[in-house]
Protein backbone atom coordinates (compact mmCIF):
# COMPACT_ATOMS: atom_id res chain seq x y z
CA UNK A 1 0.00 0.00 0.00
CA UNK A 2 1.29 3.18 -0.74
CA UNK A 3 2.16 5.08 2.44
CA UNK A 4 1.02 8.26 1.27
CA UNK A 5 -2.40 7.79 0.78
CA UNK A 6 -4.70 8.55 3.13
CA UNK A 7 -7.55 5.48 3.76
CA UNK A 8 -11.10 6.61 3.19
CA UNK A 9 -13.70 5.90 5.44
CA UNK A 10 -15.79 2.66 5.12
CA UNK A 11 -19.11 2.47 4.02
CA UNK A 12 -20.83 2.25 6.89
CA UNK A 13 -19.13 5.23 8.27
CA UNK A 14 -20.86 7.12 5.77
CA UNK A 15 -24.29 6.38 6.42
CA UNK A 16 -26.44 8.02 8.82
CA UNK A 17 -27.20 6.09 12.14
CA UNK A 18 -30.51 5.05 12.76
CA UNK A 19 -32.54 6.74 15.91
CA UNK A 20 -34.64 4.70 17.69
CA UNK A 21 -35.88 7.46 19.64
CA UNK A 22 -37.84 9.17 16.63
CA UNK A 23 -39.62 5.82 16.65
CA UNK A 24 -43.54 5.55 18.26
CA UNK A 25 -45.09 4.60 15.64
CA UNK A 26 -44.20 1.25 13.38
CA UNK A 27 -46.45 -0.10 10.38
CA UNK A 28 -46.18 -3.77 9.13
CA UNK A 29 -46.18 -4.65 5.43
CA UNK A 30 -45.69 -7.97 4.67
CA UNK A 31 -46.28 -10.91 2.07
CA UNK A 32 -49.76 -12.52 2.84
CA UNK A 33 -49.49 -15.44 0.93
CA UNK A 34 -47.32 -18.24 3.73
CA UNK A 35 -49.07 -18.89 7.24
CA UNK A 36 -45.24 -18.43 8.66
CA UNK A 37 -45.28 -14.88 7.47
CA UNK A 38 -48.99 -14.02 8.95
CA UNK A 39 -47.25 -15.80 12.47
CA UNK A 40 -44.25 -13.39 12.55
CA UNK A 41 -46.07 -10.11 11.26
CA UNK A 42 -48.19 -10.80 15.10
CA UNK A 43 -44.91 -11.54 16.91
CA UNK A 44 -43.45 -8.90 15.89
CA UNK A 45 -46.61 -6.33 16.87
CA UNK A 46 -46.81 -8.09 19.70
CA UNK A 47 -42.86 -7.38 21.01
CA UNK A 48 -43.48 -3.73 19.37
CA UNK A 49 -46.51 -3.37 21.39
CA UNK A 50 -44.87 -4.43 24.69
CA UNK A 51 -42.64 -1.49 24.20
CA UNK A 52 -45.64 0.95 23.84
CA UNK A 53 -45.05 1.35 20.38
CA UNK A 54 -48.49 2.23 18.46
CA UNK A 55 -48.43 -0.51 15.44
CA UNK A 56 -50.38 -0.38 12.27
CA UNK A 57 -51.19 -2.64 9.35
CA UNK A 58 -52.78 -2.12 5.86
CA UNK A 59 -56.59 -2.80 5.66
CA UNK A 60 -56.39 -6.03 3.90
CA UNK A 61 -53.72 -7.45 6.01
CA UNK A 62 -55.24 -6.62 9.78
CA UNK A 63 -58.56 -8.32 8.46
CA UNK A 64 -56.80 -11.40 7.01
CA UNK A 65 -54.89 -11.72 10.23
CA UNK A 66 -58.06 -10.84 12.24
CA UNK A 67 -56.16 -7.67 13.82
CA UNK A 68 -59.00 -5.03 13.58
CA UNK A 69 -57.41 -2.90 16.03
CA UNK A 70 -54.14 -2.40 13.63
CA UNK A 71 -56.39 -1.67 10.99
CA UNK A 72 -55.50 1.81 8.87
CA UNK A 73 -55.50 2.54 4.84
CA UNK A 74 -52.55 2.05 3.12
CA UNK A 75 -51.40 5.86 2.45
CA UNK A 76 -52.34 6.69 6.32
CA UNK A 77 -50.49 3.89 7.53
CA UNK A 78 -47.56 5.27 5.86
CA UNK A 79 -48.08 8.89 6.93
CA UNK A 80 -48.14 8.06 10.50
CA UNK A 81 -45.68 5.40 10.73
CA UNK A 82 -42.35 6.38 11.59
CA UNK A 83 -40.48 3.00 10.58
CA UNK A 84 -41.79 0.46 8.09
CA UNK A 85 -41.32 -2.77 8.20
CA UNK A 86 -41.49 -5.42 4.89
CA UNK A 87 -41.82 -9.00 6.05
CA UNK A 88 -41.23 -11.08 3.17
CA UNK A 89 -39.05 -11.09 -0.19
CA UNK A 90 -37.23 -8.24 -1.71
CA UNK A 91 -40.56 -8.01 -3.53
CA UNK A 92 -42.27 -6.68 -0.33
CA UNK A 93 -39.34 -4.87 0.30
CA UNK A 94 -39.91 -2.65 -3.45
CA UNK A 95 -43.48 -2.45 -2.87
CA UNK A 96 -42.76 -0.48 0.59
CA UNK A 97 -40.03 1.15 -0.52
CA UNK A 98 -42.72 2.78 -3.41
CA UNK A 99 -44.89 4.28 -0.58
CA UNK A 100 -42.10 5.20 1.74
CA UNK A 101 -39.49 6.59 0.16
CA UNK A 102 -41.70 9.53 -0.90
CA UNK A 103 -42.47 10.42 2.79
CA UNK A 104 -38.67 10.06 3.35
CA UNK A 105 -39.88 6.90 5.69
CA UNK A 106 -36.45 4.32 7.05
CA UNK A 107 -37.47 0.79 5.95
CA UNK A 108 -36.52 -2.67 7.48
CA UNK A 109 -36.42 -6.05 5.60
CA UNK A 110 -36.89 -9.26 7.08
CA UNK A 111 -36.44 -11.41 4.66
CA UNK A 112 -39.11 -15.24 4.49
CA UNK A 113 -38.27 -15.36 0.80
CA UNK A 114 -35.35 -16.62 -1.28
CA UNK A 115 -32.82 -14.64 -2.81
CA UNK A 116 -33.39 -11.75 0.10
CA UNK A 117 -30.44 -9.34 -1.22
CA UNK A 118 -32.55 -6.23 -0.17
CA UNK A 119 -34.75 -7.88 2.49
CA UNK A 120 -31.41 -9.07 4.27
CA UNK A 121 -32.61 -9.38 8.10
CA UNK A 122 -33.30 -13.53 8.22
CA UNK A 123 -36.04 -14.84 9.69
CA UNK A 124 -34.74 -16.69 12.08
CA UNK A 125 -32.82 -13.15 13.66
CA UNK A 126 -35.93 -10.81 13.30
CA UNK A 127 -36.11 -10.26 17.22
CA UNK A 128 -33.06 -9.82 17.79
CA UNK A 129 -32.47 -7.66 14.25
CA UNK A 130 -34.97 -5.40 15.65
CA UNK A 131 -33.76 -5.23 19.17
CA UNK A 132 -30.65 -3.87 18.06
CA UNK A 133 -32.33 -1.54 15.78
CA UNK A 134 -33.66 -0.17 18.67
CA UNK A 135 -30.78 0.29 20.54
CA UNK A 136 -29.74 2.57 17.92
CA UNK A 137 -27.30 -0.31 16.39
CA UNK A 138 -28.61 0.03 13.04
CA UNK A 139 -27.56 2.74 9.98
CA UNK A 140 -29.78 3.89 7.63
CA UNK A 141 -28.56 4.46 3.85
CA UNK A 142 -29.99 5.89 1.08
CA UNK A 143 -30.83 4.56 -2.16
CA UNK A 144 -31.24 6.16 -5.20
CA UNK A 145 -34.78 5.72 -6.96
CA UNK A 146 -36.08 6.28 -10.89
CA UNK A 147 -38.52 8.15 -11.95
CA UNK A 148 -40.26 7.47 -15.41
CA UNK A 149 -43.29 9.06 -17.16
CA UNK A 150 -44.64 8.05 -20.68
CA UNK A 151 -45.57 10.20 -23.52
CA UNK A 152 -48.33 10.16 -25.54
CA UNK A 153 -48.42 12.25 -28.32
CA UNK A 154 -46.85 15.17 -26.25
CA UNK A 155 -48.81 14.55 -23.07
CA UNK A 156 -48.35 12.37 -19.96
CA UNK A 157 -50.35 8.89 -19.49
CA UNK A 158 -48.37 7.14 -16.70
CA UNK A 159 -45.93 7.88 -14.27
CA UNK A 160 -44.21 5.37 -11.92
CA UNK A 161 -41.17 5.09 -9.34
CA UNK A 162 -39.03 2.58 -9.06
CA UNK A 163 -36.10 1.20 -6.66
CA UNK A 164 -34.89 -1.91 -8.80
CA UNK A 165 -35.02 -0.51 -12.25
CA UNK A 166 -37.66 0.25 -15.29
CA UNK A 167 -37.84 -2.41 -17.81
CA UNK A 168 -39.40 -1.33 -21.24
CA UNK A 169 -40.34 -5.26 -22.88
CA UNK A 170 -42.49 -7.14 -25.21
CA UNK A 171 -45.28 -8.84 -23.87
CA UNK A 172 -45.50 -12.62 -23.91
CA UNK A 173 -46.26 -13.30 -27.33
CA UNK A 174 -44.34 -10.11 -29.06
CA UNK A 175 -41.27 -10.76 -31.88
CA UNK A 176 -38.49 -8.57 -31.41
CA UNK A 177 -39.17 -4.81 -31.86
CA UNK A 178 -37.38 -1.65 -32.63
CA UNK A 179 -36.66 1.09 -30.00
CA UNK A 180 -34.78 3.76 -30.11
CA UNK A 181 -32.66 5.19 -26.78
CA UNK A 182 -31.16 8.78 -26.36
CA UNK A 183 -29.56 10.10 -23.11
CA UNK A 184 -30.37 13.62 -22.47
CA UNK A 185 -31.43 14.16 -26.48
CA UNK A 186 -28.59 12.33 -27.65
CA UNK A 187 -29.23 9.27 -29.71
CA UNK A 188 -26.93 6.33 -28.38
CA UNK A 189 -28.98 3.43 -29.99
CA UNK A 190 -31.64 2.08 -32.30
CA UNK A 191 -31.92 -1.47 -32.42
CA UNK A 192 -34.40 -4.58 -32.34
CA UNK A 193 -34.61 -6.38 -28.97
CA UNK A 194 -36.40 -7.73 -26.15
CA UNK A 195 -36.73 -4.64 -24.46
CA UNK A 196 -34.27 -2.34 -22.27
CA UNK A 197 -33.30 -2.45 -18.41
CA UNK A 198 -33.32 0.94 -16.71
CA UNK A 199 -31.60 -0.01 -13.25
CA UNK A 200 -30.24 1.57 -10.15
CA UNK A 201 -27.49 0.83 -8.99
CA UNK A 202 -29.65 -1.34 -6.28
CA UNK A 203 -31.12 -3.22 -9.20
CA UNK A 204 -27.95 -4.31 -10.57
CA UNK A 205 -28.04 -7.27 -8.73
CA UNK A 206 -31.47 -8.01 -10.11
CA UNK A 207 -32.74 -7.99 -13.47
CA UNK A 208 -30.17 -6.27 -15.03
CA UNK A 209 -27.23 -8.63 -13.63
CA UNK A 210 -29.07 -11.82 -15.78
CA UNK A 211 -28.86 -9.25 -18.66
CA UNK A 212 -25.19 -9.46 -18.51
CA UNK A 213 -25.23 -5.57 -16.87
CA UNK A 214 -22.68 -4.53 -14.14
CA UNK A 215 -22.89 -4.84 -10.73
CA UNK A 216 -22.65 -1.40 -8.83
CA UNK A 217 -22.05 -0.89 -5.55
CA UNK A 218 -25.45 1.40 -3.86
CA UNK A 219 -22.97 4.10 -3.25
CA UNK A 220 -22.83 5.12 -6.38
CA UNK A 221 -24.52 7.45 -8.11
CA UNK A 222 -25.37 6.03 -11.19
CA UNK A 223 -27.83 4.39 -14.08
CA UNK A 224 -27.39 1.06 -15.73
CA UNK A 225 -28.82 0.47 -19.48
CA UNK A 226 -28.75 -3.06 -20.42
CA UNK A 227 -30.38 -4.14 -23.46
CA UNK A 228 -32.25 -7.29 -23.85
CA UNK A 229 -31.55 -10.28 -26.10
CA UNK A 230 -30.41 -7.12 -28.55
CA UNK A 231 -30.21 -8.58 -31.78
CA UNK A 232 -26.88 -6.47 -32.69
CA UNK A 233 -23.31 -8.17 -31.47
CA UNK A 234 -22.15 -4.77 -30.03
CA UNK A 235 -25.12 -4.04 -28.18
CA UNK A 236 -23.85 -3.57 -24.44
CA UNK A 237 -24.79 -2.31 -21.29
CA UNK A 238 -23.86 1.67 -20.60
CA UNK A 239 -23.59 3.58 -17.05
CA UNK A 240 -24.41 6.75 -17.10
CA UNK A 241 -24.55 9.64 -14.47
CA UNK A 242 -27.01 10.97 -12.69
CA UNK A 243 -28.81 13.97 -13.76
CA UNK A 244 -29.14 12.20 -17.19
CA UNK A 245 -32.96 11.25 -18.70
CA UNK A 246 -32.61 8.17 -20.47
CA UNK A 247 -35.10 8.66 -23.60
CA UNK A 248 -36.80 4.71 -25.04
CA UNK A 249 -38.94 5.30 -27.68
CA UNK A 250 -41.03 3.07 -30.01
CA UNK A 251 -41.40 4.25 -33.31
CA UNK A 252 -42.22 0.60 -34.95
CA UNK A 253 -46.49 0.89 -35.66
CA UNK A 254 -46.56 -2.61 -35.94
CA UNK A 255 -48.56 -2.69 -32.91
CA UNK A 256 -46.47 -5.06 -31.26
CA UNK A 257 -47.21 -5.96 -27.70
CA UNK A 258 -44.61 -3.56 -25.36
CA UNK A 259 -44.87 -2.89 -22.09
CA UNK A 260 -43.52 -0.87 -19.19
CA UNK A 261 -42.66 -2.33 -15.55
CA UNK A 262 -41.70 -0.61 -12.64
CA UNK A 263 -39.58 -3.16 -10.03
CA UNK A 264 -41.12 -6.20 -12.06
CA UNK A 265 -44.41 -4.95 -9.78
CA UNK A 266 -46.49 -2.36 -11.95
CA UNK A 267 -47.33 -2.52 -15.68
CA UNK A 268 -48.65 0.02 -18.14
CA UNK A 269 -48.91 -1.15 -22.06
CA UNK A 270 -47.00 0.95 -24.52
CA UNK A 271 -48.16 1.77 -28.28
CA UNK A 272 -46.25 2.91 -31.34
CA UNK A 273 -45.13 6.66 -30.82
CA UNK A 274 -44.90 6.22 -27.32
CA UNK A 275 -41.70 7.74 -25.38
CA UNK A 276 -40.72 7.02 -22.14
CA UNK A 277 -38.58 8.96 -19.87
CA UNK A 278 -36.37 7.92 -16.93
CA UNK A 279 -33.85 9.57 -14.52
CA UNK A 280 -33.47 10.10 -10.96
CA UNK A 281 -36.53 10.33 -8.83
CA UNK A 282 -36.63 13.07 -6.38
CA UNK A 283 -36.68 10.90 -3.70
CA UNK A 284 -34.76 8.14 -1.84
CA UNK A 285 -35.45 4.97 -0.13
CA UNK A 286 -33.91 4.75 3.56
CA UNK A 287 -32.92 1.45 4.19
CA UNK A 288 -31.88 0.21 7.80
CA UNK A 289 -29.37 -2.38 8.13
CA UNK A 290 -27.23 -3.60 10.94
CA UNK A 291 -23.95 -1.80 11.88
CA UNK A 292 -22.03 -5.03 10.70
CA UNK A 293 -23.90 -5.78 7.15
CA UNK A 294 -21.84 -5.31 4.01
CA UNK A 295 -22.71 -5.05 0.53
CA UNK A 296 -19.77 -6.67 -0.35
CA UNK A 297 -20.26 -9.57 1.87
CA UNK A 298 -23.62 -10.08 0.66
CA UNK A 299 -21.83 -9.98 -2.82
CA UNK A 300 -19.83 -12.96 -1.73
CA UNK A 301 -22.38 -14.86 -0.37
CA UNK A 302 -25.26 -14.27 -2.88
CA UNK A 303 -23.52 -13.96 -5.75
CA UNK A 304 -21.62 -16.77 -4.85
CA UNK A 305 -18.41 -14.77 -5.52
CA UNK A 306 -16.42 -16.15 -2.29
CA UNK A 307 -16.52 -19.57 -3.59
CA UNK A 308 -19.83 -20.63 -1.64
CA UNK A 309 -23.28 -19.77 -1.31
Amino acid sequence: MNQNMTPVSSTSDRRALFDPGAVRCVGIFSARHKRRIGLAVREIAEWLGQRDLRVLLPEEQAEALSLPELSSAREELAEAADLLIAIGGDGTLLATARVGAPRGKPILGINFGGFGFLAAIPKEDMLAALAAVMRGESRVQERMMLSARVLRRGEVVGEFLALNDVVVGKGAFSRLFRLKTSISGEPVSDFPADGMIVATPTGSTGYSLSAGGPVLDPEVRAIIVTPICAHALSARSLVVPVGKVIEISLPDPRGEEVTLTADGQEGFDLQAKDCVEIGEADCSARLVSLLDASFYRKIRSKLGWGGQR
